[in-house]
């Protein structure tokens, strides 16, 4: 019963409410976030799995209006290893490099991969995304960070639905929709 409270407080805070969709998922919660559609879904509410985190800025019918065929995508994953450490993880191939966002000290916490090299440094540079990034990684310990044009924002967090606290759930919605509205508004 405590997954239903803890469900039914997540909903009241995206102003939305929780969904049976229990062929999929354990837990479905949507509600949205500055207009945003946003969605709390795992796949089981206990270890070993986590809980993914949707915020939508854009629909099938808009992206068809537009003509989009593929946007702008780029994700993000912590790095593991930093320092003298990571330039060992990484010559023993534990760790990937990333590609570059024309931002060393961003680059020594995340590993990043995107379709356009331009515009992955335009959105890094974008006033309060780097922080949102970090608050993010703070918050959440996220495990990938994917924001897409036209799509919207994908978190996947490794902590449980029954370990997730409610207030790290709110301060992490509020920081996807941050970026979702970043990515809606230039991009």
């Amino acid at each position: 019963m405590q997954e239903d409270s803890k469900s039914r407080s997540i909903a009241q805070a995206l102003d939305g409410k929780v969904v049976d969709d229990s062929a999929r998922v354990a837990v479905c919660i949507k509600g949205s976030l500055l207009g945003f559609p946003a969605t709390m879904e795992a796949f089981r509410p206990h270890f070993p799995f986590g809980v993914n985190y949707y915020i939508e800025t854009g629909t099938e019918y808009d992206r068809k209006k537009e003509g989009v065929i593929e946007p702008f995508q780029i994700s993000f994953r912590p790095r593991i290893a930093r320092g003298f450490i990571g330039a060992i993880t990484r010559l023993f191939l534990f760790e990937s490099r990333g590609e570059p966002v024309g931002n060393k000290q961003f680059e020594n916490k995340y590993i990043s991969t995107y379709n356009d090299a331009q515009l992955a440094e335009r959105f890094i540079r974008y006033p309060g995304v780097v922080e949102s990034i970090d608050n993010l990684n703070k918050i959440t310990g996220f495990s990938e960070l994917v924001v897409r044009a036209k799509y919207g924002v994908y978190l996947s967090q490794t902590d449980s639905f029954n370990k997730l606290d409610i207030d790290v759930a709110r301060e992490a919605f509020k920081e996807l929709a941050n970026l979702g509205q970043v990515i809606f508004d230039a991009f």
